[in-house]
């Protein structure tokens, strides 16, 4: 295993083998691995300037991010119902910035290095916390959503359907004509929901 690389950067500034502008470059490199495992780098969610005041503890850290977040639980609302922007418009307008950054996510495989970094056993931790009443919650709070799409992929399932009723049942060459036929045509529903058929 490799050294730990503030200790190591440490060590080469006591040695004067980089200097203090390279400080801005370690920096980078540790936000962007933070970033890349959930941690927040933002500065309002540092909890004292690293600079004059120790670090607090993981767990102090910890405590206080899930404390001010669900505080802030009302103002989130009202952000949701009042944002500054239409964020589906903002989204639309930044798509060449999406697509530059998977570009450069698939370079960097970050996909599958953040994988590496989960462990099943913290989701399921998590899921019991939530439970089956908080899932069912946000089941329930997403009717219309999910109404919408329903009536959406309805009647593509429905031509699907009556066009493999329509074909010969007789053999099993018939059947296997008729699966090979179904899958081709929910590949084509699924292009159809995506836009892209």
């Amino acid at each position: 295993m490799g050294s730990d690389p503030v200790e190591e950067f440490k060590r080469k500034l006591e040695r004067r083998e980089v200097g203090l502008e390279s400080v801005k470059d370690v920096f980078e490199v540790l936000a962007s691995a933070y970033t890349e495992v959930g941690m927040d780098v933002r500065e309002d969610l540092v909890p004292a300037n690293p600079v004059t005041k120790k670090v607090i503890s993981p767990d102090k850290w910890k405590d206080r991010l899930i404390r001010r977040a669900t505080a802030a639980a009302d103002d989130w609302l009202e952000g949701i119902k009042s944002p500054a922007r239409d964020p589906i418009k903002a989204s639309i307008e930044a798509d060449g910035k999406w697509k530059d950054r998977i570009q450069t996510a698939i370079r960097e495989d970050r996909r599958k290095k953040a994988l590496e970094k989960v462990s099943w056993s913290e989701a399921v931790a998590v899921a019991e916390r939530i439970g089956p009443s908080g899932f069912a919650a946000g089941i329930s709070a997403r009717e219309g959503k999910i109404a919408k799409r329903v009536a959406e992929l309805q009647p593509l399932v429905q031509a699907v359907s009556d066009a493999i009723q329509a074909m010969p049942d007789a053999t099993d060459a018939d059947r296997e004509k008729r699966l090979l036929a179904a899958r081709r045509l929910m590949i084509e529903v699924g292009k159809k929901r995506r836009g892209i058929a």
